[in-house]
């Protein structure tokens, strides 16, 4: 049996390269409106332009999906769903959606409007595939650090459609994960905003001195490119691929919808017989390439995922400098490949000014003068203003023959197929001529002529005739496969009037295929406020009778009455006993337990200070012993630390929850069901938990639960969400302004992370391993050699760790503290205050961070007192992360 054949997703930035999508063979296209799209930088469509495009495409029977997948500040969320009301009547197929507040919403008020969950939800296992279709969410962009092993997993237990990337650029870390661009520029990945600051220069440290690595741009991945094992993914029954490149111009679009087309029906048609032909790979690595890779469908490819020498298309060799002459300006470049006046050229090696980025050749010579072209063999010159090394690759990174050409034959509306139609004509003397025009769509529609068709009198019209001028569909997009026409006798009907009742038919049943996906109008849509506010709670004695808040109502009108504020719990992230031993010594409330989530390195030695400035020019490259993968700490005695943590926290009379990954692939939910029963068995308050399969897999199995950071809770609409599905309280995000964090913090209890470093990236890539390890099915576990830093250009110090199943965890080189601003949190109305000490040296620490937060939130809603103490008596260099700046 013949596999199914999946949709091609293409993406278009703009009209033109939705055109060249539609015209090269996409069956669906995917969108963005001016607002709330995670490529805000891309010209993107108008509300005109966007039911343009929708009609657009439906007319040629192309689906449309507009992705309104950004996270939703408080103040924007009745705008996104009016956006999604209006896209709703435009006739869009379907919505790409991240912020899980809209969701609830869309299914409350637009029941008939499909949405699909954006990579951007982190969307990776089972458990949260099965919560994402809880939702109301009918497809699924699956991360794309999921195997194709792990995709027939989650196609097993569900019956959801799937989508994944098969095309274009990677992110380094996990989507909807990464808060680098955040927290260095203000400009958020999770808003459409990201600066991509993974393509820029690192050195990476170990123990105070610089490893050696081959490149500077140790973030930057290759572009994914799956045309040799696009078989098993057909195979595999993924209903949906999607190519990257919202941001790339219509010509690139063209291209590769192309051939991803032509590779797509070659396979259905004859699977045995599949190859991709060299012209087709050539072109993929002409349009656009940092290097290749499969990505991790087929294997984890370890350090070769990576384009560590140059983040920048990269093109095709062409030829190799010969030499450069200072005087004249010129280098001399022996061909590999042809050049020509337009094409853009890349010199590796070369000292490049911004001008000479990308070169379009204006003028190129060879020994009898100036030329137009150049090819194989030929020694040419071309002006450079940089000098390139002698032996230098040429690339050419942009092909004006093949470009001109893309551009071209996408204009010109003649490569995608003409939609068969079926005319049935009845032509009867003294009636109205009549005419049916049915599509392959079974879309149908009659037209009738005004005029009465006459009996002949001297030279009737014949059938032949009239069939031909039926069938002149011209530069319509339909053509004739079938021509019925029935004449009672002899008759004449002038060639005007059949040509009107043709341009009439086509034109009804042009406007039929576009209209029919419209959906009437909603009546009065208006946004309900997300959950109870506290106000009212105070004042409405039912309502807090009916959430089991009674007690908490009369706490607040005591506090009120005394004028002071509610004091907030002082929770602490601890990641081994000791720290836990720490945190309580300093006062802590609450402890999110996580033994054995993270990698401790075989040294103690400390780089988190100034490792650039002291290692300047030293060298290490560390060598340790073959080892395999990790598993997750919860596999020891039962009697272990798990249970001596849960003591250890009640013996003080405070809260313990047991933390959980933020990453989890089904081979891996094993051991965090281990760990929910742990926490039953050993009487833990219950889990923190930080993707939408745990909080599942929690809430299945009755476990109270904390939902953390990176479910990215922006709204008190996801909050009022997760609650209602069994959230005990949420961490919001920590790109939230405070005066964003305080709206949301009216609706229940939720937290802020007050201080440690944020993690600004999880990747699936082992960085330290894929540096330095050596190649293999296992690990040499380079990271156990000492603590490693990446430095940016300039000097600022980020912390690299890594968990149990090898991931790489980006720390920010500040730490973030709010110690001094103590008041204005708590007078926020926030439930708990958090303290994050990933990357914190000690036990002692731990210690003595957590008791200056005691002091400060003790003193003030106690006393009203404001503390003297400020972030400098924690240590050097701090930042209020995003408290009082924001995000784009």
């Amino acid at each position: 049996m013949k596999p199914a054949k999946p949709e091609l997703l293409a993406p278009a930035g703009g009209m033109e390269a939705l055109k060249a999508a539609v015209e090269n063979g996409a069956d669906a296209v995917y969108i963005g409106a001016r607002a709330f799209s995670a490529r805000g930088y891309a010209s993107n469509f108008s509300e005109e332009e966007l039911e343009q495009a929708i009609d657009y495409a439906h007319l040629r029977g192309v689906k449309i999906y507009v992705t309104v997948n950004t996270l939703l500040k408080e103040g924007e969320v009745e705008s996104a769903l009016i956006l999604l009301s209006r896209l709703r009547e435009m006739g869009a197929d379907a919505i790409i959606i991240q912020d899980p507040g809209l969701i609830a919403l869309s299914r409350k008020y637009l029941p008939d409007l499909p949405l699909h969950a954006s990579t951007q939800m982190t969307l990776h296992n089972s458990e949260g595939v099965a919560f994402a279709k809880e939702l109301g969410i009918e497809r699924v962009v699956l991360s794309r650090e999921t195997s194709l092993e792990e995709i027939r997993k989650i196609k097993e237990k569900s019956d959801m459609e799937i989508e994944v990337f098969v095309h274009g650029a990677l992110c380094i870390s996990y989507s909807g994960q990464c808060l680098l661009s955040s927290l260095i520029g203000g400009r958020s990945g999770n808003r459409g905003y990201c600066a991509q600051p993974c393509r820029k220069k690192y050195r990476l440290y170990c123990a105070g001195k610089q490893v050696k690595t081959d490149g500077s741009y140790l973030l930057s991945p290759m572009d994914l490119n799956t045309t040799s094992g696009l078989g098993a993914l057909i195979e595999a029954g993924i209903e949906s691929f999607k190519i990257e490149g919202r941001m790339k111009r219509p010509e690139y679009v063209a291209g590769v919808v192309r051939i991803y087309r032509r590779l797509i029906d070659r396979y259905v048609k004859n699977p045995a017989g599949y190859s991709v032909f060299e012209e087709e790979q050539e072109t993929l690595t002409q349009l656009f390439n940092r290097g290749f890779t499969s990505g991790y469908f087929f294997e984890n490819p370890r350090g070769k995922l990576m384009s560590r020498e140059n983040p920048h298309n990269r093109g095709i060799p062409a030829g190799t400098v010969v030499s450069y002459d200072r005087r004249t300006k010129r280098i001399r470049v022996k061909l590999s490949n042809t050049l020509r006046l337009g094409d853009g050229i890349m010199v590796e090696n070369a000292e490049t000014r911004p001008e000479d980025k990308g070169k379009i050749i204006s003028s190129m010579y060879t020994k009898k003068g100036p030329v137009y072209s150049a090819g194989k063999g030929e020694v040419i010159e071309i002006p450079f203003d940089s000098r390139a090394p002698s032996g230098s690759t040429v690339y050419r990174t942009h092909d004006k023959k093949l470009m001109d050409s893309l551009k071209k034959e996408s204009e010109s509306e003649t490569l995608r197929p003409k939609i068969p139609i079926c005319l049935t004509a009845t032509l009867t003397p003294g009636k109205h001529a009549r005419l049916e025009i049915k599509d392959s769509d079974s879309n149908a529609v009659t037209v009738e002529s005004e005029y009465l068709v006459e009996e002949a009198k001297k030279l009737p019209t014949s059938k032949a005739q009239i069939e031909k001028q039926l069938t002149k569909l011209g530069n319509t997009l339909f053509e004739a496969v079938e021509l019925n026409v029935s004449v009672g006798g002899d008759i004449f009907i002038p060639v005007g009037q059949l040509n009107e009742l043709r341009t009439k038919a086509v034109l009804q049943l042009e406007n039929l295929r576009t209209s029919k996906w419209k959906r009437k109008p909603l009546e009065n849509l208006q946004l309900p406020a997300p959950g109870e506010k506290k106000a009212k709670e105070i004042e409405e004695t039912e309502k807090i009778e009916e959430t089991g808040k009674t007690a908490e109502r009369k706490e607040i009108k005591e506090i009120k009455a005394r004028k002071l504020p509610k004091k907030p719990l002082l929770s602490v992230t601890a990641y081994s006993f000791e720290g836990l031993e720490g945190a309580l010594a300093g006062g802590a409330d609450c402890i999110y337990f996580g033994e054995g989530l993270f990698k401790r390195p075989n040294t103690v030695e400390n780089t988190v200070g100034n490792t650039a400035g002291n290692a300047a020019g030293k060298e290490n490259k560390p060598e340790v012993e073959e080892v395999s993968k990790m598993e997750l700490d919860t596999s020891r005695d039962p009697g272990s630390i798990f249970e001596s943590a849960v003591l250890k926290a009640r013996a003080a009379s405070r809260k313990i929850y047991f933390n959980t990954p933020k990453i989890v692939k089904d081979s891996e939910m094993e051991q965090v069901e281990g760990l929910l029963s742990r926490a039953e068995k050993f009487g833990a308050d219950g889990v923190l938990v930080s993707n939408l399969g745990t909080f599942n897999l929690a809430k299945e199995k009755k476990v109270p639960c904390i939902a953390d950071s990176p479910l990215n809770i922006y709204n008190g609409y996801t909050f009022d969400l997760l609650l209602q599905k069994g959230a005990e309280m949420v961490v919001l995000s920590p790109e939230l302004t405070l005066e964003e964090l305080k709206e949301v913090a009216t609706y229940g209890p939720v937290e802020f992370i007050v201080h440690g470093r944020l993690e600004l990236m999880e990747s699936e890539h082992c960085l330290v391993g894929g540096l330095l390890g050596k190649e293999g099915s296992k690990c040499s576990a380079p990271c156990a050699s000492g603590n490693f830093t990446l430095v940016d250009e300039k000097n600022y110090e980020f912390p690299l760790l890594m968990d149990y199943q090898c991931r790489t965890h980006l720390l920010n080189s500040r730490s973030l503290c709010m110690l001094e601003y103590i008041p204005l949190l708590v007078e926020s109305g926030v439930a708990s205050l958090r303290i994050e000490t990933l990357g914190m040296d000690s036990a002692e620490e731990i210690r003595r961070v957590t008791a200056e937060y005691r002091k400060a939130i003790d003193a003030f809603c106690e006393t009203g007192e404001k503390v003297k103490e400020k972030c400098e008596s924690l240590g050097k260099v701090f930042t209020a992360g995003h408290y009082f700046r924001g995000v784009q």
